[in-house]
């Protein structure tokens, strides 16, 4: 047993860099042209109003008045129609239930096509927020102090995510894309606050994104075993529980030896 947990300390260990806390994964390319909106054609507007007037009039309405079952979309922003479709929130199988990152329902040019139509009959932003991811030890140092002051309270200091109430989660980030995170932050999704330039400009956008990344790629504990960064009570928990096993173990040995 001894050998068993030494070999996945040194496997942890061998995963870490020797800084211990470095970006390890390169910047992303930008997943598509945040002004797409006003790049449609004629082709992809009928494709998404067919797809909408299959898909999703029965809770917003044929004329995007919304119904009992779903809000209106007149005045609606680019970052919020694209972020519930590409994140598999929207179709939503329950009328205003709180929904969770999944798979999208639609391949990304259905979604584009969608949110094009939408666009066409809204009179919202129609330009999607777009963020430059940064390595720069002052950029993460930026992007945590954003972090801190305006996501932790509800995503945890690992960005896993936590209960806001007894009906709500902040969801985990680790499968957030940097464009995920943009919408979210100028929408507001759920019963999070949005966020406009005003209380965080570009440049913080930029930080807090790269602080994410750093967050879901970087080996940032130097001393080897993350254990998911579970938090101090389970880690205790684990290493009393081992650490204890242990002890036990070879009171147990040097006992019968004697």
């Amino acid at each position: 047993m001894i050998a068993l947990l030494a070999s996945i300390l040194l496997l942890q260990m061998s995963n870490v860099p020797s800084s211990g806390n470095v970006l390890a994964t390169p910047q992303p390319a930008a997943a598509f042209d945040p002004l797409y909106v006003l790049h449609a054609n004629a082709a992809d507007l009928r494709e998404g109003e067919h797809l909408f007037d299959t898909r999703c009039t029965s809770c917003h309405g044929a004329n995007m008045q919304g119904t009992a079952q779903g809000p209106p979309l007149i005045g609606i922003d680019v970052q919020d129609v694209d972020f519930e479709l590409r994140t598999g929130r929207m179709p939503a199988p329950v009328p205003f239930e709180q929904e969770m990152h999944k798979l999208p329902y639609f391949p990304p040019q259905q979604v584009r096509d969608i949110v094009s139509y939408v666009m066409s009959k809204s009179d919202g932003n129609k330009v999607l927020p777009a963020v430059t991811l940064r390595s720069d030890d002052e950029s993460l140092k930026s992007g945590r102090e954003v972090y801190e002051e305006n996501c932790e309270q509800c995503h945890a200091a690992t960005g896993r995510g936590n209960s806001v109430d007894y009906a709500d989660v902040a969801p985990s980030l680790m499968d957030a894309t940097p464009q995920d995170l943009a919408d979210a932050v100028r929408y507001g999704p759920d019963v999070m606050p949005k966020f406009g330039p005003d209380v965080i400009d570009q440049k913080h956008l930029d930080d807090l994104a790269s602080y994410v990344w750093y967050l879901q790629h970087a080996k940032y504990n130097p001393g080897g075993l993350q254990l998911a960064n579970w938090g101090p009570v389970s880690e205790g928990f684990v290493c009393w529980t081992f650490g204890i096993g242990l002890l036990v173990l070879l009171a147990r040995r040097i006992g019968s030896v004697e």
